[in-house]
């Protein structure tokens, strides 16, 4: 992976391997800053979406929401899934993945703007433009059939006044 990102101090309670290194797991989302493309993906067999955020050629974040609160700035949670490789933002609809809708972000002092240029489900979202101040919450540790020993941190979205559409 490319760059050196903000970790959060964080010791893991459980031992065990999983396919990504902690560091690139507990990256601190309240400290990154970026800006770039924008993906919401519905992956086949999960009740969520992930919200993938492009951070260079090489590089992105995945955030994980349980409903479609966001896409309505409203506030709700969302698991980070931390720095993935760029090929983890891919469609696969051979395996039932749905493309949901494209953008762009900017991800700046803890303050995430995420705006929906175009949707594929309108009954999911619309485009529009929702502001949220991320707040840790804690880091869920868990052992994924997918993924392994796995420390996700875990935010508070808390939607801004100043969001509207969606």
């Amino acid at each position: 992976m490319a760059g050196a990102y903000p970790v959060i101090p964080y010791k893991p309670r459980m031992e065990g391997e999983g396919d990504q290194p902690l560091e690139l797991q507990l990256v601190d989302l309240e400290k990154v800053e970026a800006s770039g493309y924008m993906r919401v993906v519905h992956h086949a067999g999960e009740r969520g979406f992930h919200i993938k955020l492009v951070l260079n050629e090489r590089e992105a974040i995945s955030l994980f929401v349980w409903n479609d609160k966001v896409f309505k700035c409203l506030n709700t949670l969302a698991r980070s899934y931390g720095v993935i490789p760029i090929e983890e933002i891919e469609v696969d609809e051979e395996e039932g993945d749905r493309l949901i809708a494209e953008g762009s972000y900017r991800l700046r002092r803890g303050v995430l703007e995420l705006v929906f240029e175009k949707s594929y489900d309108t009954s999911i979202v619309s485009p529009g433009r929702c502001v949220y101040r991320l707040k840790l919450k804690g880091v869920r540790e868990y052992i994924s059939p997918k993924h392994g020993h796995s420390a996700r941190p875990e935010y508070f979205l808390i939607a801004s006044r100043t969001s509207r559409g969606g």
